[in-house]
């Protein structure tokens, strides 16, 4: 029997989560594979992964080797759905943005993506919002799994997180410890990098049939900075502050 696809919904595991809007994802392969609409940049990087492969999302094919997917233009990508087998009640989807600051004009303005209004409302508006979510102080920001109140949910990050980590009903030491040495890899791979990224996200999946199997990848790879680039360093303290930020909270989960 052939590869089912269809769009990702509302109840399809909150695909959303895999970094930016439903609309941007198929599901293929019966489940086993996500299709995801990205940018040049994007797309680049999943394409030839190099130092980033551990950290990642495995992408299994491109939109060249599938014409599935061919309808969602040239820089659509299939990685592997973390999603997959997990049932509905069983999953715990931790979707975390990473940085003090998650929007740059000047980024913006270089990359093409927005115009100049365009990119000034943008930074203002993300600059407002990192402020309201507190992830201007803290780092990071959780946003929630059925995208409901996300300023809500973001200002009120560490309680809500700890709601879904109290979710584990086995041991959770051996999770968090398994998270903590997952974050620190990408935060050592993220050093070495030639590239940072702004407005990047942790994706941590723990299926709570199977806690000791808990994932963690760097995900929402839009926006990258080459290490050429006059905002690299700016950009890379900015991401190594989040990282950082959000290895102590779970330590401290871990302390408790």
């Amino acid at each position: 029997m052939g590869a089912k696809s269809g769009s990702v919904g509302e109840q399809s595991l909150n695909l959303i989560l895999m970094a930016g809007h439903a609309e941007n994802f198929r599901k293929i392969d019966e489940g086993r594979k996500i299709a995801k609409r990205t940018n040049q940049k994007e797309y680049e990087i999943y394409a030839s992964q190099g130092e980033l492969r551990e950290i990642i999302p495995a992408v299994e094919r491109t939109r060249k080797d599938n014409q599935e997917v061919s309808d969602m233009g040239e820089n659509a990508v299939i990685m592997k759905n973390l999603f997959y087998g997990i049932q509905a009640q069983s999953l715990v989807a931790l979707d975390i943005k990473i940085g003090k600051s998650t929007a740059s004009r000047a980024q913006l303005l270089e990359s093409g993506e927005k115009s100049r209004a365009g990119a000034f409302f943008k930074e203002v508006k993300m600059k407002l919002y990192d402020s309201y979510t507190k992830s201007s102080t803290r780092g990071w920001r959780f946003i929630p799994v059925n995208d409901g109140n996300r300023a809500k949910v973001g200002r009120n990050s560490e309680i809500f997180l700890r709601k879904q980590l109290d979710r584990i009903n086995v041991d959770k030491d051996p999770v968090l410890r398994s998270i903590i040495c997952q974050l620190d890899l990408i935060k050592k791979k993220m050093e070495q990098s030639q590239k940072t990224f702004i407005a990047s996200s942790i994706l941590i999946v723990i299926d709570l049939q199977h806690p000791e199997d808990v994932r963690a990848k760097l995900i929402d790879l839009a926006h990258p900075i080459d290490v050429n680039n006059k905002l690299f360093q700016k950009y890379k303290e900015n991401f190594n502050e989040g990282i950082n930020a959000l290895i102590a909270f779970f330590k401290s989960c871990a302390a408790e």
